[in-house]
């Protein structure tokens, strides 16, 4: 403590910064940054325009309206967002709205229960996001398509539900949508809430970090043990709350629903999310975009309406922003390739750093204090795969295969293209089902539904495509799926993204790569430079075995040796080692034993030294070894 001019105690300097750290998420906004300076300036350029067209425009009870006339698409728009940054989209929320609303109308005035035709309304609303997501999830249909038909069918059932307007709703539902608190409505209140918590479990929470990821690649989400499936319908069926919520409010403001309410809602949102800076083509956008992107929205649509001009410019005025900000999406895709190709933000120091083998053996040893196991020949398996076999329809890519692989021993897994290298390790690794066969972990026979249970039991693999996310930040790809969290004062929990920065360098360091920003998009690396941080992710404490997938593939000489380094430096720690190359120097350099597969099957298992590089090469190309060997 320290003492001011009147001796009045106050906090040191230092415990004041852990004070105001600690009121901090410690968290940061996936992705790249929506930068909607400009979005602002034309907001505000049409302010002045219609100001200048009808000075009435520009009056404190006109921007109150126009805040409220803006909840619906605030609500709505985030549940769009979220869907579009997860590469996904749902156009049918306006047919949506009307059909829960003709719904919530009905029940209101049957029962004149507020409260009741409330939850009809966001159950409702949950059970259609929820059809929706499972049908784009099991028709494996482009979500336009689905969504599109969807957007039919609850129009044409909002109609058979009433064809009229329906009124005459109980006070408590018309107090809910015309009342007010120190002022303000309490849709304005609803709207802001909900869009503070959604854009905060968006962008600092893990799953808001998996939307992202999600929307940047599926496929490298899904490898890093991220439910794909589950977690887009759960954002459809979070899209579908969201739309029942605008309901029960749009039939408390406006005292009637009729089944056209919705018309044309769908375009305001998507418009106002791709005006925001959120990607058509997911993986991007930001939520103090987005809100830029609505009050965009709701200013032009009251400036055309005070301008004396017919709906339909309204419908035309919306279109054609939407078509501009599609465009300049595709510009700004085009721009980023171009900054990826030139951007180089990683220095990899080797001269001045210690050895791999050395800084890796150092973390091993201090995180477990154990001793050096025993050669690989006097341990037991700590995997073994028995029988496996695959097929694709016709083609078969594994028959009757199996090997095994003990503890700090390092296995080379050999073959032609179309030997069954990659599919092995997918089955390993969880990423696919082997049609019959059996794995052992430790001696505890395994099956993994999906690659989050291989990690989960202690294997980590590194898979030929890299499995990363161009889209998210180094750090965020280093913790996917196995993401570091804390409790926020004390209650919420956040994802911990300063200790995992401190994870990202640590792992990267092992690998000789000095980061001048960890928050660097991975889309800015150099092929090395991800193949780095892909081999860096599997560095785990707790890891039995880790599977390598041409680890070397885009690297260079030096950093090559350090990835071999690092091999024979995690296997002397106790961890089985699966490394499948074409590189038979580092065959040499690293194998305990090779295993060679032919047209799927098993044709060589045994220690390397007992073959001649010729011998080797036949192996692999023919399944047999040369005559000579005979």
């Amino acid at each position: 403590m320290t003492s001011d001019s009147v001796g009045v105690e106050r906090p040191a300097a230092p415990d004041r910064q852990r004070f105001f750290a600690a009121l901090m998420p410690g968290s940061k906004a996936p992705g790249e940054a929506s930068g909607r300076v400009g979005l602002a300036l034309v907001a505000a350029a049409l302010i002045v325009l219609f100001s200048i067209l009808n000075p009435s425009f520009f009056r404190l009870e006109n921007f109150v309206v126009i805040g409220v006339n803006s909840t619906s698409v605030l609500i709505a728009v985030l549940g769009t967002s979220a869907l579009l940054i997860a590469g996904y989209v749902d156009l049918s929320i306006g047919s949506m709205m009307a059909l829960i609303g003709i719904i919530v109308a009905k029940v209101a005035v049957a029962t004149q229960d507020a409260f009741l035709a409330a939850i009809v309304g966001l159950g409702l609303g949950t059970l259609l996001g929820l059809l929706n997501g499972v049908l784009v999830r099991r028709l494996s249909i482009s979500p336009l398509i689905v969504t599109l038909a969807m957007l039919a069918l609850y129009g044409g059932l909002a109609f058979v539900v009433s064809s009229t307007a329906v009124y005459g709703f109980p006070e408590a539902l018309l107090e809910l949508g015309r009342g007010k608190a120190f002022g303000i409505q309490y849709t304005v209140m609803i709207a802001v809430a909900v869009f503070l918590i959604g854009s905060f479990v968006l962008t600092r929470t893990v799953t808001g970090l998996r939307i992202y990821a999600v929307g940047g690649d599926p496929r490298a989400a899904e490898l890093c043990g991220i439910p794909v499936g589950r977690l887009v319908v759960g954002l459809y069926a979070t899209n579908g709350f969201l739309i029942g919520l605008v309901a029960v409010l749009v039939a408390g403001r406006l005292g009637s629903i009729t089944p056209t309410i919705g018309s044309r809602f769908e375009l305001d949102v998507l418009t106002a999310a791709i005006l925001g800076g959120v990607a058509f083509s997911g993986g991007a956008g930001r939520p103090l975009g987005i809100a830029i992107g609505v009050a965009t929205i709701g200013i032009l649509n009251a400036g055309l309406i005070f301008v004396g001009l017919q709906s339909w410019w309204q419908s035309i005025a919306v279109g054609g922003m939407l078509l501009m900000a599609l465009f300049t999406d595709q510009v700004a895709i085009g721009l980023r390739g171009r900054r990826a190709k030139a951007s180089m933000v990683i220095s990899e120091s080797v001269e001045s750093q210690p050895s791999v083998e050395t800084k890796v053996s150092r973390a091993f040893i201090s995180a477990n204090s154990v001793e050096a196991p025993a050669s690989p020949g006097d341990l037991a398996p700590v995997f073994s795969i028995d029988g496996a076999r695959k097929s694709y329809g016709a083609l078969t890519a594994l028959e009757d295969a199996g090997f095994a692989v003990k503890r700090g021993e390092i296995v080379c897994l050999l073959g032609d293209n179309g030997a069954g290298k990659s599919t092995a390790v997918k089955i390993i690794s969880g990423a696919i089902r082997p049609d019959s066969g059996a794995m052992t972990l430790e001696g505890r026979p395994v099956r993994f539904k999906s690659p989050q249970d291989a990690r989960a039991a202690g294997l980590e693999t590194v898979y030929q495509d890299l499995a990363l996310c161009s889209n998210l930040s180094i750090t965020h790809n280093m913790m996917l799926g196995r993401e570091a969290t804390r409790f926020w004062l004390g209650l919420i929990q956040v994802r911990d993204d300063q200790k995992a920065a401190e994870q990202c360098r640590a792992r990267l360091a092992a690998l000789g790569v000095t980061l001048r920003d960890e928050n660097v998009l991975v889309r800015s690396l150099s092929g090395g430079q991800r193949q780095s941080i892909a081999i860096a992710r599997s560095l785990a404490e707790h890891v039995k075995l880790i599977c390598l997938d041409e680890p070397t593939a885009a690297l260079g000489v030096k950093q090559t040796a350090q990835v071999l380094d690092l091999i024979r430096s995690v296997a002397a720690r106790g961890t089985g080692v699966i490394l499948v190359t074409h590189d038979l120097s580092a065959v040499r350099a690293v194998a305990d034993r090779i295993v060679v597969l032919s047209l799927g099957r098993v044709a060589y298992d045994g220690s390397a030294q007992n073959l001649s590089a010729d011998e080797l090469w036949s192996l692999m190309a023919s399944g047999a070894p040369t005559a000579s060997d005979e």
